[in-house]
């Protein structure tokens, strides 16, 4: 089980093409947009170390039936994140934020081979995304990172309440990163 593991996370975090990826938020970069890239240390399947306390974690996923138990693996050096707000995005979550945001993770959809979750929150009208995060595992602190780094951008918004699947990562995150919601 461990193998099999380590090769699906092999196959997930060498397909990043990094130095593309830099490229293209380089690009990005020149407008006003607020984007944070931190690249990963993993390349190769020797880079990740899988430590007893993830084997026993692994363990216990198999024996629930836990489907993406990989993605919450504490993998050292595999801390790539990518957090994206627009500035029509940024106006959007300025005005309606301080209400209700909903934190929705959609690459279990067997499409992105990384987690990727959009940060919504609810308009006059719908629902509009006022942030993207891509994260190279699903962790709290990982999560709770990228969380921390939109609520930089825009210190005068604090959200009451929040909505978001039944996971304890996010949860966590949410609850660190946008203290008394």
């Amino acid at each position: 089980m461990i193998e099999s593991t380590i090769s699906k996370l092999a196959a997930r975090y060498t397909r990043i093409d990094v130095e593309k990826l830099v490229d293209v938020i380089r690009e990005m970069k020149q407008s006003d947009d607020n984007i944070l890239f931190l690249p990963t240390n993993v390349r190769r399947r020797s880079d990740i170390v899988v430590g007893p306390e993830n084997v026993a974690s692994l363990n216990a996923a198999d024996a629930c039936g836990v489907e993406d138990a990989d993605c919450k693996l504490d993998i050292p050096g595999a801390d790539l994140m990518f957090v994206y707000q627009s500035t029509e995005m940024r106006r959007l979550y300025r005005r309606y934020g301080h209400l209700l945001i909903v934190l929705d993770a959609i690459y279990r959809a067997e499409r992105y081979p990384l987690p990727v979750f959009f940060l919504f929150v609810r308009t006059n009208v719908n629902y509009q995304v006022v942030a993207v995060i891509v994260l190279q595992q699903e962790t709290r602190t990982s999560l709770f990172n990228a969380l921390q780094t939109i609520s930089r951008w825009n210190p005068d918004v604090t959200p009451r309440f929040a909505l978001v699947d039944f996971s304890e990562e996010e949860v966590s995150a949410l609850g660190e990163a946008f203290p008394g919601y």
